[in-house]
């Protein structure tokens, strides 16, 4: 009745924002800077441009990896599933070492101290308006996974769907919070493509994170080289440098 965004669809946005952001920090990191010589690095330009200098950009990748890790290794129904998964590719030794980075993954002591809680997801979805908001956030999904059909790169497409399957599962977890049946046992069934979709975004995100961090320097030296270049505007490039990199004070 305020006019305001309620916080469930606050945190679509930044999901959606977050895994756009991603996107951009991979090209960036991995790119063909001369396609005669299949020269493949970093473009710093680029980095800068599409992702550092929009520190909203930056928080919502954080948030949307946040979201992600604390789906996997936090919630219970999540963890207790993910660890009684069947891990079945026919090489039983592969099978054992994977089931076995699972189990350090979910309950990593650093993991689960270190990283802070996004928003409590026990207060969201459980309104009266709940159930709506689910079915919207649900169709909302399917809209852009289809919309992934129009991309005429199969490798991009590819991706695209696998990351927004694994987003829409994170999803599918945290609305099974509260939700158990009669016997008391918690209802949350995830496919065998969710789970790999899920996993796979996890690593891309973790990826986009620390190539912000591990890029942030370059980046830094070459907004210092452009301000002493254009030294009649210093102030101006000094608030867009400031800007862009506020978010890592915080």
């Amino acid at each position: 009745s305020s006019g305001e965004t309620c916080p469930e669809k606050k945190v679509l946005y930044k999901l959606i924002s977050g895994l756009h952001s991603s996107i951009p920090t991979h090209i960036a990191g991995d790119y063909l800077l001369d396609e005669s010589r299949n020269q493949w690095g970093q473009n710093i330009e680029l980095m800068y441009d599409r992702i550092l200098r929009h520190p909203d950009r930056v928080r919502n990748m954080y948030f949307t990896y946040l979201f992600v890790l604390r789906a996997l290794t936090s919630l219970l129904s999540a963890t207790e599933y993910l660890e009684q998964a069947e891990y079945d590719t026919g090489n039983h030794a592969e099978d054992l070492k994977t089931q076995s980075l699972i189990k350090q993954l979910l309950y990593s002591p650093k993991l689960q101290t270190a990283c802070p809680v996004p928003f409590d997801e026990a207060k969201l979805w459980q309104g009266q308006g709940g159930p709506e908001l689910k079915q919207q956030i649900q169709k909302k999904f399917r809209n852009i996974s289809a919309l992934m059909d129009c991309v005429g790169c199969e490798k991009c497409r590819l991706w695209g769907k696998l990351q927004v399957q694994g987003l829409g599962t994170a999803l599918k977890i945290f609305f099974s919070v509260g939700n158990q049946d009669k016997e008391g046992d918690q209802t949350l069934q995830l496919q065998r493509n969710e789970v790999i979709a899920l996993v796979n975004l996890l690593n891309r995100l973790s990826e986009s994170v620390k190539m912000v961090h591990d890029m942030r320097p370059d980046v830094e030296r070459l907004m210092e080289d452009q301000i002493t270049k254009t030294s009649s505007k210093p102030g101006r490039l000094r608030r867009v440098l400031d800007l862009a990199f506020s978010f890592l004070v915080k």
